[in-house]
C-alpha cells in the first residue's frame, strides 16, 4: 500500500519590499508555519493510499475556503478567460505534479534531501518572481533568499538519493514554485482566496480520479476517526488557510519579497514534531532557525539612506 509522504505543498506585485512589507510578511510566514504543522497529523494517514489522502485533503480544502470566506465576507470569484488556464496550470504543478513528484520521491530518497528541495523554494521565487513580470530582481531580496535556504537547509539536513531521487528533488522545487508564479497572472483578480478555491477543486477532481483508478477500495480506509479528524486539518489548516495565508502575503508585497517567509516551514515542522514527543532539533538545526532570521533580517532591512552633501551657505 502506497504511504503518504510526510511533506506538504505552496502573484504579481512589487518585487523589493515596500515600507509596509512586513505588513505583507506576516501572512505568509503564517500560511508557511501552518504548512509545516502538517507534521502534527501526517502519520495518522500513513496507512491510507495517497491518491486517496489527496483526494479527501484538497475536496476538504475546497470547502473550508468556501466557509471560511462565507465567514470573513470575502469574496471567491470563479475563474473565467485566461484565468482557466492559470488555475490549471497551477494546480497541475504545485499541487497534482509536486504530490506526484513526492510519492516517487519517497522511493528513490531519504525524506531530509525532498525537505532540502524545498527549503531552496526562497532562491527561485526571489529571481524567477520579478523576471517573469519584467522586472530586476532586488539584490537584497535575492540575499535574503539566499540566507534564508541555506538556514532551511541546515534545519532539515540533507540525506542520501539515487539518480531518480535528485530529479524528483530538483522537480520539486520547480513545481511548487510554479504554484506560486502560475497564480501570478490570476491573483489581480481572483484573488487569494479564488485562486486557492479553484486550483484545490481542479487538484481534488484530478486526485479523486486517480484514486478510482488505482486504489478502488481505497476509501474505505477514510473511515477511522483519527484519519478523517487528520484529513479535515491537512485540508482545512495546513492545506486553505495556509494557502489563503500564502497568497495574501504575495499580493501585498509580491512573490520575490515573499519567497523568504518560506523558510518558516521547516522550523515549524521540527518544532512540532519535538512538541509530540520527536528528538530535539540538533544543534545544526537550531543554528539553521537562527540563520532563518538572519536571512528575513537581510530582506527586509531597510535600505541605506543616501546622504547629500550641504552646500555651503553662500
Amino acid at each position: 500500500m502506497q504511504k503518504t509522504p510526510s511533506l506538504s505543498p505552496a502573484p504579481s506585485i512589487p518585487s523589493a519590499p515596500a515600507p509596509s512589507s512586513w505588513w505583507g510578511l506576516g501572512p505568509a510566514l503564517g500560511g508557511m508555519a501552518l504548512m509545516g504543522s502538517s507534521v502534527a497529523v501526517i502519520g495518522a494517514t500513513a496507512d491510507m493510499p495517497a491518491f486517496v489522502v489527496q483526494a479527501a485533503r484538497y475536496a476538504v480544502a475546497a470547502l473550508a475556503v468556501v466557509a471560511l470566506a462565507r465567514v470573513f465576507a470575502r469574496r471567491v470569484p470563479l475563474p473565467r478567460g485566461r484565468d482557466v488556464l492559470w488555475v490549471v496550470a497551477g494546480a497541475l504543478s504545485g499541487l497534482v505534479g509536486f504530490n506526484l513528484a513526492l510519492i516517487v520521491g519517497t522511493a528513490h530518497a531519504e525524506p531530509a534531501v525532498l525537505a532540502a528541495a524545498v527549503a531552496c523554494i526562497p532562491m527561485v521565487l526571489s529571481v524567477a518572481g520579478p523576471l517573469t513580470r519584467g522586472e530586476r530582481p532586488s539584490a537584497r531580496i535575492v540575499a535574503g533568499a539566499l540566507v534564508v535556504s541555506a538556514g532551511a537547509v541546515a534545519v532539515t539536513g540533507w540525506g542520501h538519493a539515487d539518480m531518480v531521487g535528485v530529479l524528483m528533488a530538483l522537480s520539486l522545487i520547480a513545481l511548487e514554485a510554479g504554484f506560486t508564479l502560475f497564480g501570478a497572472p490570476a491573483l489581480p483578480r481572483m484573488g487569494a482566496w479564488g485562486y486557492t478555491a479553484a486550483t484545490t477543486v481542479t487538484a481534488a477532481l484530478v486526485f479523486g480520479a486517480l484514486s478510482l483508478v488505482v486504489h478502488p477500495a481505497g476509501w474505505a480506509t477514510a473511515a477511522d476517526p483519527a484519519v478523517l479528524g487528520a484529513v479535515f486539518y491537512l485540508g482545512a489548516i495546513a492545506t486553505a488557510l495556509s494557502f489563503v495565508l500564502w497568497f495574501t502575503g504575495v499580493e501585498r508585497i509580491g512573490s520575490g519579497a515573499a519567497s523568504l517567509a518560506a523558510g518558516a516551514a521547516a522550523p515549524t515542522a521540527a518544532l512540532v514534531a519535538a512538541a509530540l514527543g520527536a528528538p530535539l532539533p540538533s544543534l545544526g538545526a537550531w543554528i539553521g532557525m537562527a540563520v532563518i532570521g538572519a536571512g528575513l533580517a537581510v530582506g527586509f532591512a531597510p535600505p541605506p539612506r543616501r546622504f547629500r552633501r550641504a552646500r555651503p551657505t553662500p
